[in-house]
């Protein structure tokens, strides 16, 4: 298991007897405390696991899958499709 230390100084509440507890930068606390500090930049790095991380790969979107329902739900609503321009009006005749 590896040891995580504290970079910052970090109050909490004990769970069991209720008093405001003060961890200082270098300290290493009790898993049930550590467990309250909730800030991750308070910590020296991140916190690894035993277990193997599944690695997932991302990469650029398929343009045919977004492609199927481009206007889906935005036609009634007034969404951000395309705009209609406005009429032109023509001069009116008066005699």
């Amino acid at each position: 298991m590896q040891v995580r230390r504290l970079i910052a100084a970090v109050y909490v509440k004990d769970p069991t007897t209720h008093e405001n507890l003060i961890l200082l930068p270098g300290e290493s606390p009790a898993l049930e405390i550590a467990a309250l500090v909730t800030n991750p930049d308070a910590w020296d790095g991140p916190l690894q696991d035993h277990a193997e991380t599944e690695l997932i790969a991302v990469g650029e979107p398929d343009p045919a899958a977004s492609g199927a329902a481009p206007d889906s739900g935005q036609g009634e609503a007034g969404g951000g499709g395309a705009k209609k321009s406005p009429s032109r009006r023509t001069r009116s005749s008066s005699a």
